[in-house]
């Protein structure tokens, strides 16, 4: 008996350890799943189940790494305005799935490249990352120890992300990362958002910070969310 019971620990631990990711992944797609949910609940989008990995043609984050790669719950509507369709991500890398919550939003005109990362960008010894820009910090001391900003454009970087909008983007109700490619606008967050609110108002928190640039109604893109 004796040692029949450091034997089970032991397995049991074993079976903790290799179980953990898979609770994780299945945690995460569950937010993903929720947060798809609550929007069409709430923010009037509607279920796309057409929509499939071909909304995700890009090379960089967050589809940058990864075998299996899957789009879940995928949901049409509108921020302020304009089209979005938000969906879960998952791919597999190192045997561990991935999940993230995106949403993909339409913009009425192209605008310069410009991508803000709150967090590394996922990277393991066969999988990296670098910017095609320079890290151009906003001058916010909150904001840039949280952020990385990358652009070609210094100035665009100023004209952006003045004080009232990076306050805007530290109000979010949860961090996240953003990216603007020609008149495409995407936002996301790994493990996904913890509700439909929370990832309308990381949207609209971004099109804050483009209104001037692409002309917004204020009213639409609206107040931040109050603590």
């Amino acid at each position: 008996m004796g040692v029949v019971i450091p034997i089970f620990l032991f397995l049991c631990l074993v079976g903790l350890i290799l179980s953990a990711p898979r609770i994780e992944g299945w945690r995460a797609g569950h937010r993903c799943r929720q947060a798809a949910a609550d929007l069409v609940a709430s923010h009037d989008f509607i279920a796309d189940p057409q929509v499939g990995p071909s909304v995700v043609p890009w090379s960089a984050p967050p589809f940058h790494y990864g075998q299996r790669v899957r789009v879940r719950d995928a949901v049409r509507g509108s921020f302020a305005g304009l089209p979005a369709t938000v969906f879960g991500y998952t791919c597999q890398e190192n045997g561990t799935a991935h999940w993230y919550s995106v949403a993909v939003i339409q913009l009425p005109r192209r605008l310069t490249p410009i991508e803000v990362h709150h967090e590394r960008v996922f990277s393991s010894v066969r999988v990296g990352y670098a910017p095609a820009y320079p890290t151009c910090p906003t001058g916010d001391q909150a904001f840039d120890a949280a952020h990385r900003v990358a652009t070609p454009d210094e100035e665009l970087a100023r004209t952006l992300l003045t004080p009232q909008a990076t306050r805007r983007l530290l109000a979010a109700p949860e961090p996240f990362d953003w990216r603007v490619s020609d008149d495409t606008l995407v936002v996301w967050r790994r493990d996904g958002w913890t509700s439909g609110a929370a990832s309308a108002d990381c949207c609209r928190a971004v099109l804050h910070v483009l209104e001037s640039a692409l002309d917004l109604d204020p009213a639409a893109v609206g107040d931040p969310p109050q603590a």
